[in-house]
């Protein structure tokens, strides 16, 4: 069989979700190594930590695939005390290879996060515009509070719930990571519920008061569910290929799950 290399990663990653569609302030593709280093062992995470790194060590894994860049604003230095430095000092010492697939793959159809919602959330009729995805519930109709807890259950977190828990939900609109202010577009586009990580007091406040319901499902927890997906989908696309190939998704968690927060174990 054959090696796999860096570059056969980028191509496929790029072929499923181009690195061109990413955005302009993003700081997508191949972040550190070489197109021609060797691939045969490769790690899928949401970040590149401390700790995936060293998960990323243990697989002996010689690149290492994420969501979130590193360096995403630009470094005028990079030095070993600081928490950015000493990431990258890592890898380089380890010889690992780092490709970042962000706003691109937040775009994707398939193997974006909000996407992965919609799937595992058996949502009907599932439709996309530009970064948000919408989908009628399964049941026709069912409360907001009963769907926080589908919610929560798919993504394994605590799930905040800002509004009337008893309101009747029919469509809910999904955008994982940080874009609360995207719950305007929601409604817009027929929604009564909008999922996403990170929501902040004064787009809680405007939403609430309208009537509308929203869900925080924290930024990790909307987005970690895409790394078992493409890490599966690269595994398999690498196997048709004839390579000789390891895909390992990565396992950590930097938060815990919702047992931290409710008491009692998941």
């Amino acid at each position: 069989m054959k090696t796999a290399s860096v570059r056969d990663v980028y191509d496929w990653l790029n072929q499923i979700a181009p690195f061109d569609m990413a955005e302009a302030y993003d700081n997508a593709g191949l972040l550190l190594g070489s197109m021609s280093a060797p691939a045969e062992r490769i790690l899928v995470a949401l970040d590149a930590t401390p700790a995936v790194i060293d998960e990323a060590i243990a697989h002996q894994a010689q690149l290492i695939v994420t969501h979130h860049p590193l360096m995403f604003h630009a470094a005028k230095n990079l030095l070993e005390d600081d928490y950015e430095g000493h990431v990258i000092r890592t890898l380089i010492q380890h010889n690992i290879s780092l490709i970042a697939a962000h706003t691109n793959l937040d775009q994707s159809p398939v193997y974006s996060g909000s996407a992965v919602l919609a799937e595992l959330l058996h949502l009907q009729n599932v439709r996309q515009e530009g970064f948000i995805f919408l989908g009628d519930v399964p049941e026709g109709e069912t409360t907001a509070d009963k769907l926080r807890q589908c919610i929560a259950q798919v993504e394994d977190e605590y799930i905040y719930l800002y509004g009337d828990a008893s309101k009747p939900i029919r469509t809910l609109a999904i955008c994982g990571g940080a874009f609360d202010e995207g719950y305007l577009q929601a409604r817009q586009l027929g929604a009564q519920a909008y999922l996403t990580g990170e929501i902040r007091h004064h787009n809680a406040i405007a939403a609430v008061g309208s009537g509308f319901v929203l869900f925080g499902g924290g930024h990790f927890g909307t987005e970690a569910v895409l790394v078992p997906k493409l890490a599966g989908a690269l595994q398999n696309a690498l196997n048709a290929l004839q390579y000789y190939v390891y895909v390992y998704p990565s396992v950590y968690r930097p938060y815990g799950g919702r047992a931290d927060i409710e008491g009692g174990t998941t």
